[in-house]
């Protein structure tokens, strides 16, 4: 159970998370790993089953895209295979036969600057708005930010205040939401 915020900007982004675990029992930790780590130049935060966040930030190395090539198709056709394999390799991965693939978390992954939230089915779509959110108090905070004024989230530091405080609003409504609240920003390169 988790909270993830992001907002997509021109040029950079920006996610925020709680620090709160906790299992459908209601027991719960502060984590002393954060829910976003970098790894090999990607921004990875995770909601969902702790497990797959462990394997996408600790248990591979991502490929990286070139300076050149473009990123939807890098995503859908080296990064997401590659994720899935880590995945399988791990054991991780639900895909049953005649199932579709799946796995239990959910993903928004910075690279170069550009989000792609990743979901239970290994899907991606980004938002024209550029809001994304994911976790039990997911939206809690996409609604905290619309009420605070997105319009004003010009620069990374307007957006990481935002975010800060949606997810301070989620913490006070979603039980399985806690601080401290992490934030970090990537620049396209």
């Amino acid at each position: 159970m988790t909270t993830l915020a992001a907002i997509q900007g021109n040029g950079w982004t920006v996610i925020g998370c709680d620090s709160r675990a906790s299992d459908e029992d209601g027991r719960y930790m502060t984590m002393a790993t954060h829910k976003i780590i970098e790894n090999n130049g990607y921004l990875i935060a995770g909601s969902g089953a702790s497990r797959g966040s462990n394997i996408m930030q600790f248990g591979w190395k991502p490929p990286k895209p070139t300076k050149t090539e473009d990123l939807d198709l890098f995503m859908t056709q080296k990064f997401i295979p590659a994720m899935r394999k880590a995945m399988i390799d791990a054991g991780y991965d639900m895909k049953e036969d005649g199932d579709a693939a799946a796995q239990d978390s959910e993903f928004l992954i910075s690279v170069r600057g550009t989000l792609y939230p990743i979901f239970q089915d290994y899907s991606w779509d980004r938002d024209s708005r550029g809001i994304y959110f994911s976790g039990s108090g997911g939206s809690v905070a996409l609604g905290a930010l619309a009420g605070l004024g997105l319009s004003d989230a010009k620069t990374p530091q307007e957006a990481e205040r935002l975010i800060r405080k949606a997810i301070e609003i989620a913490c006070e409504w979603d039980v399985y939401t806690s601080g401290p609240i992490i934030t970090r920003i990537q620049y396209a390169k």
